[in-house]
């Protein structure tokens, strides 16, 4: 045994010895590689300066500045980033000297601006893979090395438990203390020198872990001491090695709780043992910083506070205060700012979100998505249980300590809005019940015994961030998020308990309460306004003091009447810009009006109201009433007034519908019904309102975009519904377009559904667009002769099918009719100049005489055949001789002008 750990032991002596041979030929190689690529830059250096001072025949070419002063302050910075500072380095570790020198002299030389570019994340990781790979594959086997050897010992029995864990413990402490000596002594940063302590710190970890697991030496609280000076110092020692060692020391003392084991029970140690590696790991990053390294440590501080969520069992209390030690970390460890209290200005946030999750001004973290991630980590856990019982000591430690924070630091003032919607979204998702209940969820009630904490809680947390709004707002008198979290935080708790516990307090109790908090705002919004003062607080006092009404309207009134109360805000925000000019109050007015026509344009799908009175009429009526009055109110600005009309367009347009259809459907307005006469109100409503917004385009040059798009709109949509009854709900082969349709001859719903429609797209040939003209009388023409032809049809059957035999009359109707249309639109497209009209009646009349050919002659007999031809001989006869006679006497006036 004696002579086989002699073996073992100078095995391991030589194997160093090696190492340390190795560690020599590179480190006396480097001075010779290094002076090769000084000569190579200077010989680049003069042909280039060569060339410059060939192609420039003007000025004098200066001379390059040397580039040893920029290698120097780069090798310097590398040193203290933990990075390497001489490219030839990492090629002598690789075992490739002279290419890696070539490459650098060949990369030494300055690129032209366009071939410059900046790698993306995953190229310079490859390229940190290949110059690395080695180092740290060496690095790794170290420590395997070390694990082996213990398994070899245990395996053969030379060593007994304690001496085992003992010589791998004395066997990392060696590998650290040979790289803290040979870093002492060489200048500059070496990976080798980081691997080498990263596999003393692994062997280390095996031999206290074996000390556990393996012979259960010493109590698992020693173990645990051991484990974490391990982690901390490998923390410490990154300070000189970089961040692959600060890497490899936050994961290492994350991990190990989960390498100990233990009752899931007892984890309010564990929860403060990770505030310790969080800590230290965020102090550590002051001087050692890699995002990959940030994000590491915010991601091992969320999963132990994860994992006690899920398998704690007496760790409720502190669930809140976590995230809030955690966030105070973030905020205060990387700076020194411990108190929260240095002032720290808005920079560039003021962009868009992106810009806003992005690092911070001083390029030290993701502060502020690390606070959110908080925060959403937070609404989770509220929504799995939201702990009535102990709220407050749960929610609001984080929010609490934003509100703070947020004081002193603008970069955080979207943080305390952020924190209070996080928690309402908390609470409402943990009363949502899933699937499989309707609709496609719903609310579960609060029990009652908890009712009174729940108030309490809301209470506690509208008071909270009012109080800390009006605090900031004492401070930042224009700050727009300190007066809308002031004025608007009690309205939050108070909705939150009308939709938590419904139950828990009377609704008009709670609406009255609502009221009286909006009348007190809209006073103090009063007496700024008189005083002249129209900042922001004046602002969020007027739109709270309306939100505060339209809760009270939400909580208090029916559907119907709901939409209709809100419709008076738009009258009285509108007032308020009018009179007073408060900046941006706009934005309520076309916020409040988006909501009323979203409710009103969906009602089928969102809303339910109860039959009986007509609600259409002041639900609708009174909106559009209350949004024209809106719009009368001589503004300033043209961009609202265009909102305002284009509301009341949209509205009467709604008003008009629904009314038809509550006529139609005996009250039932949203009745899954779309009948006959329905589609034909609709096909001429909507193009009379095409035509009457069009030429509204032409006489109001202000809105002319907008009402052109309405009547476009309109326009489509009858077209569109004129296609319906054309083909869908034709009664000739619809039966239940035919019912609609009474018996009596002419004056029936034909002339509503196809008469009407072509009167106006007659219209629309004169007073619409002009390059849709030619397309509306086509329409007008082919809808002529459909309406014609369908009256024909019940006149002879009293009904409309297609099963029905024609009679010899029907036949004989069809074409005289239609030879009186041909003959009228030719007359009149020649004593008119139109050539569309000439041209149509021309098709009509090919198309008769086909019919008088192919099928009068075959179907009719006696006289109507006769007359048939006679009628068609003479139309001809009289149309040729009115063009020859109208010819003659255009000639004539034109030779008489001339």
């Amino acid at each position: 045994m004696t002579a086989l750990l002699g073996l073992m032991v100078t095995l391991m002596f030589l194997g160093l010895l090696a190492g340390a041979v190795l560690g020599w030929i590179s480190f006396l190689a480097l001075p010779r590689l290094r002076t090769r690529l000084e000569r190579l830059e200077a010989e680049l250096r003069r042909q280039r300066a060569a060339e410059d001072a060939g192609a420039e025949a003007g000025p004098e070419a200066g001379p390059i500045p040397d580039a040893a002063p920029a290698d120097a302050r780069r090798a310097t910075d590398a040193s203290a980033r933990g990075e390497a500072s001489i490219p030839a380095a990492a090629s002598v570790a690789t075992g490739a000297g002279s290419a890696a020198a070539e490459t650098a002299a060949s990369t030494a030389l300055p690129m032209p601006p366009a071939a410059r570019r900046n790698p993306g994340r995953i190229e310079r990781l490859a390229t940190w893979i290949r110059a690395n790979w080695m180092v740290w594959l060496g690095g790794l086997c170290i420590g395997l090395a070390g694990v082996f050897l213990v398994r070899y010992s245990i395996e053969q029995g030379y060593l007994g438990p304690t001496a085992r864990v003992l010589l791998g413990i004395a066997t990392g402490l060696g590998l650290h203390a040979f790289a803290e000596w040979l870093r002492r002594r060489l200048v500059g940063h070496y990976d080798a020198l980081a691997a080498l302590a990263g596999g003393a710190s692994l062997v280390l970890y095996a031999a206290v872990l074996a000390a556990l697991h393996l012979y259960q030496l010493w109590p698992p609280v020693v173990i645990f001491a051991l484990l974490a000076l391990v982690s901390l110092g490998t923390m410490a020692l990154a300070l000189h090695h970089g961040p692959i060692l600060a890497m490899l020391g936050i994961v290492g003392a994350f991990a190990v709780p989960a390498l100990l084991g233990g009752d899931a029970e007892r984890l309010l140690p564990v929860l403060a043992y990770s505030l310790i590696v969080t800590m230290a790991g965020l102090v550590l990053m002051r001087y050692v910083y890699r995002d990959w390294l940030w994000w590491g440590t915010l991601a091992g501080a969320l999963f132990w506070w994860w994992f006690a969520l899920h398998a704690g069992g007496y760790t409720q209390a502190w669930l809140g205060a976590y995230p809030a030690v955690v966030a105070w970390s973030l905020l205060a460890l990387r700076w020194g700012n411990y108190r929260l209290t240095r002032p720290v200005a808005a920079g560039a946030t003021g962009g868009s979100w992106r810009v806003w999750l992005n690092r911070d001004e001083a390029g030290h973290g993701y502060t502020r998505a690390g606070l959110l991630l908080l925060l959403l980590a937070q609404a989770y856990s509220i929504a799995l249980d939201p702990h009535w019982g102990l709220g407050p000591l749960i929610w609001l430690p984080l929010p609490a300590l934003l509100l703070f924070a947020s004081r002193y630091n603008e970069t955080l003032r979207a943080l305390p809005w952020l924190a209070l919607l996080a928690i309402a979204a908390g609470l409402i998702g943990s009363l949502l019940v899933g699937f499989p209940y309707p609709p496609p969820w719903s609310f579960v009630a609060i029990d009652a015994a908890q009712q009174g904490r729940v108030l309490v809680s809301l209470a506690l947390l509208g008071a909270l961030f009012c109080a800390a709004g009006t605090w900031h707002l004492w401070v930042r008198r224009d700050s727009t998020a300190a007066a809308s979290l002031a004025f608007l935080a009690p309205l939050v708790a108070v909705a939150l308990a009308y939709v938590l516990v419904p139950e828990a307090i009377s609704h008009w109790l709670l609406s009255a309460v609502s009221l009286v908090v909006g009348a007190a705002l809209g006073g103090f919004a009063g007496k700024r306004l008189r005083e002249g003062r129209t900042d922001a607080i004046a602002f969020w006092q007027i739109a709270a003091g309306h939100l505060a009404y339209s809760l009270a309207a939400v909580i208090s009134l029916e559907q119907a009447t709901l939409t209709l109360a809100l419709a008076v805000q738009v009258l009285s925000l509108t007032w308020l810009t009018r009179r007073f000019g408060v900046a941006r109050l706009h934005w309520l007015v076309k916020l409040v009006l988006a909501v009323i026509l979203v409710r009103l344009t969906f009602n089928p799908w969102l809303l339910d109201y109860a039959p009986g009175s007509h609600w259409t009429l002041w639900t609708y009526g009174g909106s559009l009433v209350l949004v024209w009055l809106a719009g009368l109110l001589p503004v300033d600005g043209e961009r609202l007034k265009l909102w305002l009309r284009a509301g009341s367009v949209h509205l009467l347009v709604l008003f008009l519908h629904t009314g038809m259809r509550y006529w139609l459907y005996d009250g039932a307005v949203f009745a899954p019904r779309y009948d006959f006469l329905e589609v034909a109100l609709n096909t001429s409503l909507w193009c009379a309102l095409a035509l009457l917004y069009y030429q509204r385009s032409v006489v109001d040059a202000r809105y002319r975009l907008l009402y052109r798009n309405a009547a476009g709109i309109l326009m489509l949509l009858a077209v569109m519904s004129y296609l319906m009854l054309l083909t869908a709900m034709n009664p000739l082969w619809i039966s239940a377009s035919a019912e609609a349709i009474s018996t009596t001859p002419v004056f029936n719903l034909l002339l509503l559904a196809y008469g009407l429609p072509v009167v106006l797209w007659a219209l629309a040939t004169r007073y619409y667009e002009p390059d849709l003209r030619p397309f509306f009388a086509l329409v007008a023409g082919v809808g002529l002769w459909v309406f014609v032809s369908l009256e024909i049809r019940h006149l002879w059957h009293g009904r409309l099918a297609l099963a029905d035999v024609v009679r010899d009359g029907e036949v004989y109707t069809y074409s005289v009719v239609w030879l009186v249309l041909a003959v009228v639109a030719m007359l009149a497209g020649t004593l008119g100049g139109r050539q569309v009209l000439y041209r149509g009646g021309m098709v009509l009349l090919l198309l008769v005489i086909l019919k008088i050919f192919f099928v009068d002659m075959g179907g009719l007999t006696g006289l109507l055949r006769a007359l048939s031809f006679m009628g068609l001989g003479l139309s001809l006869l009289g149309l040729a001789f009115a063009h020859q006679y109208l010819g003659r006497r255009a000639y004539a006036t034109a030779a008489n002008g001339g």
